[in-house]
């Protein structure tokens, strides 16, 4: 019995070797590609483009109202048979603020896309009635 016990974990131990030896040879290949494609002046610009692993977007539904006051821009939302109100602080931050027509998004929701650069985007669709500048430059007063 100890000789079956011996023999069966000796097999297991030497599968698990081969094993490993094949996937580290799949490794090395794959590092081989990624060596090729090493960052140069023609595609450091698509890699600038490409999406940040740490970009997000949030998109916030059944809004109800939206304003800007003293560089907060708050809005409401209607949530599960209550209403939920949000604050988001637009000064002091790289946010942009976009109003333009709903295409991709419902007309009645806010989308906010965090580049993973430390920009903020929060389209507004048009449907709400909001100035931007003049309520950014009112608060300067």
């Amino acid at each position: 019995m100890k000789d079956l016990l011996t023999t069966t974990s000796s097999v297991i131990v030497i599968i698990f070797c081969c094993s490993v030896l094949f996937l580290a040879d799949d490794a090395e290949k794959g590092l081989q590609e990624q060596d090729l494609e090493m960052i140069t002046a023609r595609n450091g610009e698509e890699f600038l483009k490409a999406p940040h692993p740490l970009a997000k977007t949030t998109l916030f539904h059944r809004v109800q109202s939206v304003r800007l006051e003293n560089g907060v821009l708050m809005f409401v939302t209607l949530e599960q048979d209550r209403v939920k109100e949000h604050f988001f602080v637009v000064r002091d931050k790289n946010v942009i603020l976009v109003k333009q027509d709903a295409g991709d998004m419902p007309s009645n929701s806010i989308k906010f896309y965090d580049d993973g650069r430390s920009r903020i985007e929060v389209t507004i669709p048009n449907t709400f009635e909001l100035d931007p500048m003049q309520d950014l430059l009112s608060c300067r007063n």
